[in-house]
């Protein structure tokens, strides 16, 4: 499918607008793919875990949150959620782990933030933050619900009370952010992204016990997969800033959503059954192909996103493919890993904190369904 607008002037094309910031986008301009700054560390076969893990934690507010960089004094909720899912997937969950009290702090923070959002109110953020700017006026929103939904097994009774309410808020402010055709979001510079934030909150959501809209769910899966076209056996960028990558990502995971879920008995059910078979058999190569891997051009918090998308759609395929594939992605965040063991963005989202939880969420992904690694 043709491209709403070449990938190479995304970014350029919105570099006038007053909101975006010039430090947000020079990299981008100024470093071709591939090439990483001094502070990057090169020759390594497997990324560290434990220096940005160790960053990670030094970098928290005493308040709990993260910004997108250490002691940030203007945190944002996406950014606090993503490093809060960062810390739950490498095993410092509410009352587990050395990190555990930081996992809790990070519950306390963006609970706070939904508790003192009126009610009638989606974004439970104020405006003109980077994540904002980049996937959507409510990613934190989104974000969030997927966050409190992975804790709230795991925390103390004292808190998963509170936690279980700013949830319950989360996935109404959610539900009534669906348009008319399954998205979540039209806003931001890759706003399929924030769609599919959006889709994962609400499933992680239905995992940890929340009531949520059936019929949103599949709607929400359903506007992911459309992204594919079976014609062309491609991808409709014009929500994806014109990157195949974001919407590839997008839509693997969401067809390996409606895999893993029981058929219905009507006809629409089963045409998305169908589509979601589709996509997983001709995603499976691109998705490893290294001119679609390379997304952009360069690295920003929009790769380290779909990536992540990636790994947890890749998690559900068969154990050799996740293996593959899995051996490929750690030698590329390797490959672009710096120094302090952080990964930083060199377009739009250059967030260390956003793109460095992001990076160790793809490397925790583990086989799971039918996927066992040997």
């Amino acid at each position: 499918m043709r491209l709403a607008f070449p990938v190479a002037a995304a970014c350029v094309a919105l570099a006038s607008m007053p909101q975006i910031r010039a430090s947000e986008r020079t990299s981008s301009q100024a470093r071709p793919y591939g090439q990483v700054d001094q502070q990057t560390q090169t020759n390594r076969a497997e990324p560290d875990v434990d220096r940005p893990l160790a960053w990670l934690i030094a970098a928290q507010n005493p308040d709990g949150s993260w910004g997108a960089d250490a002691h940030s004094q203007s945190p944002d909720v996406a950014t606090t959620s993503l490093a809060g899912i960062a810390l739950l997937r490498l095993g410092h969950t509410g009352t587990r782990g050395e990190f555990q009290a930081n996992t809790r702090r990070a519950v306390e923070y963006v609970a706070a933030a939904v508790e003192r959002t009126p009610a009638d109110e989606i974004a439970i953020q104020g405006p003109g933050t980077l994540p904002q700017r980049k996937l959507g006026r409510n990613i934190d929103t989104y974000v969030a619900a997927q966050f409190l939904s992975e804790a709230l097994p795991t925390l103390p009774r004292e808190l998963a009370g509170r936690a279980s309410d700013a949830l319950t808020g989360c996935v109404r402010r959610i539900e009534r952010a669906q348009t008319a055709d399954g998205s979540f979001a039209k806003d931001g510079w890759a706003p399929l992204l924030s769609s599919a934030f959006a889709a994962n909150g609400l499933h992680a959501a239905v995992a940890a016990g929340a009531r949520v809209d059936a019929k949103k769910l599949a709607r929400a899966d359903a506007n992911l997969m459309d992204k594919y076209d079976e014609r062309t056996k491609g991808f409709d960028s014009r929500e994806s800033a014109g990157v195949p990558l974001y919407s590839a990502a997008a839509s693997a995971i969401a067809s390996a959503r409606v895999q893993e879920a029981k058929p219905g008995p009507d006809e629409a059910s089963r045409e998305l059954q169908r589509k979601a078979k589709k996509i997983a058999a001709e995603v499976r190569d691109q998705l490893s192909n290294d001119s679609l891997l390379r997304g952009y051009g360069t690295y920003g918090g929009e790769e380290h996103v779909s990536y992540m998308l990636t790994a947890e759609a890749k998690a559900r395929a068969s154990a050799a493919e996740f293996a593959e594939w899995k051996k490929q992605m750690n030698a590329r965040l390797a490959s672009i890993q710096r120094e302090d063991g952080t990964w930083r963005g060199d377009h739009c989202i250059t967030s260390t904190t956003f793109c460095t939880a992001a990076s160790l969420i793809t490397l925790a992904v583990r086989p799971h369904g039918g996927a066992q690694a040997s």
